[in-house]
């Protein structure tokens, strides 16, 4: 299926697979090599970030320029700091490293402890040039000698918030009080502006997203998506897995890897490169071969890989999976306070063909329309239900239970245009009492959206600070919704043939 990507990956002219990611993430002690005093570089900002995540263990720049930087003492050479490094950060520019994998030698033939490095410099193998080449090859000749795995070149490093570790230099807005907060979304991307733009925008949300491991790994030179994702796979950590993908050079393999982890914890993708032009795109990028993309797609269908589209839907995707239940089925039920956010939401559900708006009971039907206002629409059509801008929070609060109480719903969107004579506060209150307070934010998944924009961020604050995720507009819970109904289908499909162990 895939042999038209059927190569293998060849370090210092050895077949290297990695074992072990530990130092990547865990380690003791740190060394960032090209570490600057000037805030307008990387090497400034490498450290910045590592004193301001918490790391703690040490961390030793080696510039040979300054005695000092951000209150740390600097060294000349890698080779002279006098305590156990496991994890080196390369940010010089690349036509130094010939001198830096010399000094790398001299410290591992005395003191062999270092163990992984990210290399964050660009201009190595991705510029497909004689030099630049040449560069990347005694980075990886050097490295693989003495086992040491190396992330990049041409990355912006690695986040474990767990660990407290963060080797990228962006700036990533990431509060205070979020460093190093668990969470359960590890991310992997091959473009670091991507992987840059994913941090700040999750450090924008009404509650920061603290992701749990977060790698941009560039060129590829060693540790690739197959070593990561094996990684992830056993990771107790990491709940869903997501990617950023161009292009892989070994497709079968990395299908094969993915189809066995999908059965255990979902993996979402925002693969680029659909169209000639991007995939010609994509390569002269990070050298990387974009492939067939029809292939590609065919794949993540077999496997129940959750392919996305845009990155607002890799977000929302990911958030979802990672904050709500799964839904036992694909009854999806719309309950909105607004007809037209409603009726667009319901356009937006019915794109996804296996998707259904469920037929909910009579019963239910009845206890609706005794409790909501006169003028509500129940179930015309069914599965959907308009109760209104005269809705209050106990009516929110009451056809959702009622929703929620349904056999034939395993999950709702709930929208609300939130007017300015309800408060927002009675509002989340009243939501939070029922889902979570009452136990049912475990038991089937609410798609909650509240509009719009700025005006209602202290109600999504509120309702997400107690761990109810939120949506911005009524289409992106539908995408939502619809690829964690893809996954429960696929779940489904693998244990009716067996693949699947509870």
């Amino acid at each position: 299926m895939f042999g038209w990507l059927s190569v293998h990956k060849n370090i210092g002219g050895e077949f290297v697979t990695l074992k072990n990611l530990d130092a990547l993430f865990n380690p003791e002690n740190i060394a960032v090599v090209g570490a600057s005093n000037n805030p307008g570089k990387a090497g400034y900002v490498i450290l910045q970030n590592l004193i301001n995540m918490g790391y703690p263990g040490k961390i030793f720049p080696v510039n040979n320029k300054d005695e000092k930087i951000l209150g740390l003492t600097t060294y000349r050479k890698l080779s002279e700091i006098p305590e156990k490094v496991e994890l080196v950060v390369l940010i010089t520019p690349s036509q130094l490293i010939f001198e830096i994998m010399d000094d790398l030698e001299v410290r591992m033939q005395e003191r062999n402890d270092v163990r992984a490095v990210v290399c964050a410099a660009a201009n190595y193998g991705e510029t497909k040039t004689e030099e630049g080449i040449k560069r990347q090859n005694i980075l990886m000749e050097t490295t693989s000698k003495y086992g040491i795995r190396v992330v990049g070149p041409n990355c912006i490093g690695v986040i474990d918030n767990i660990n407290r570790v963060d080797t990228t230099f962006v700036e990533t807005l990431l509060p205070k009080e979020s460093r190093g907060r668990k969470g359960s979304i590890s991310f992997i991307s091959q473009s670091g502006a991507v992987a840059a733009s994913i941090l700040m925008w999750g450090a924008s949300q009404p509650v920061p997203i603290s992701f749990n491991k977060f790698v941009s790994i560039g060129n590829m030179a060693d540790v690739d998506f197959i070593d990561l994702l094996e990684y992830l796979e056993q990771d107790q950590d990491t709940r869903v897995i997501g990617m950023y993908l161009e292009g892989y050079p070994e497709g079968y393999r990395l299908m094969e890897v993915l189809s066995r982890i999908t059965k255990k914890k979902p993996v979402v993708v925002l693969k680029v490169g659909r169209s000639e032009k991007g995939a010609s795109a994509a390569n002269s990028h990070t050298g990387s071969l974009a492939g067939s993309d029809k292939v590609y797609d065919s794949a993540f269908k077999q496997f129940g890989i959750i392919r996305v589209n845009t990155m607002e839907e890799l977000m929302d995707t990911l958030q979802a999976f990672d904050k709500l239940p799964l839904p036992a089925d694909e009854a999806l039920f719309i309950l909105s306070q607004a007809g037209g956010p409603g009726i667009f939401c319901t356009d937006a559900v019915s794109r996804h063909s296996f998707v259904k708006m469920p037929i909910i009971s009579d019963g239910t039907k009845e206890e609706l329309k005794k409790m909501l206002p006169p003028m509500a629409n129940i179930c015309n059509p069914e599965g959907y239900a308009d109760i209104t801008a005269a809705a209050n929070p106990y009516h929110h609060k009451e056809s959702l239970r009622l929703l929620l109480e349904d056999p034939t719903v395993s999950g709702v969107i709930l929208i609300t245009v939130v007017p300015t004579f309800l408060s927002q506060e009675e509002l989340a209150q009243s939501l939070i009492n029922l889902y979570k307070g009452e136990g049912y934010i475990h038991r089937k998944p609410v798609f909650m959206v509240i509009m719009a924009g700025s005006y209602v961020r202290g109600c999504r604050e509120r309702l997400e600070k107690e761990g109810i995720y939120t949506f911005e507009t009524p289409d992106r819970a539908a995408n939502a919704a619809a690829n964690l109904i893809k996954y429960t289908l696929f779940l489904k499909k693998i244990r009716s043939r067996g693949e699947l162990n509870d």
